[in-house]
């Protein structure tokens, strides 16, 4: 496991990304990015978000859906998870950075459009890639 000490200076792009997500999407309550160990690494919020909480969460989310998607013979990266409930919207994306992958959790109302939700956070991937 890696500590803060060992890890690179966080990119610069990371928090333009994030901040053009928000941006983008205004049903958005919050963004959140997590090293694939747990420990958030950036977060942009709108409310309260546990982001502690949630960045834990939002890896070993990923690391299951990937476990399930490997058992029924689906294997490659970019894994996603979608959860739905009455209040709002929670979506993880898989970050496949060199060296160290993160995940991406945006969090949103009920009123927030799964398509558009899907779009814009796949392109704040894409930035976080390819700055």
């Amino acid at each position: 496991m890696l500590d803060d000490t060992q890890l690179e200076p966080l990119p610069a792009h990371f928090g333009g990304a994030l901040d053009r997500l928000l941006a983008t999407v205004p049903a958005l309550t919050g963004a959140v990015l997590s090293r694939s160990d747990g420990f958030e690494v950036l977060s942009r919020t709108r409310a309260e978000v546990p982001v502690s909480r949630l960045s834990a969460l939002s890896s070993s989310m990923v690391a299951l859906s990937q476990a399930a998607l490997r058992e029924v013979g689906m294997h490659g990266g970019g894994g996603s998870v979608l959860v739905e409930g009455q209040d709002g919207k929670l979506l993880l994306l898989e970050v496949p950075l060199r060296g160290q992958p993160m995940v991406l959790a945006a969090i949103g109302g009920p009123d927030l459009i799964t398509g558009t939700l899907l779009w814009a956070a796949r392109d704040c991937v894409r930035q976080l890639i390819q700055p």
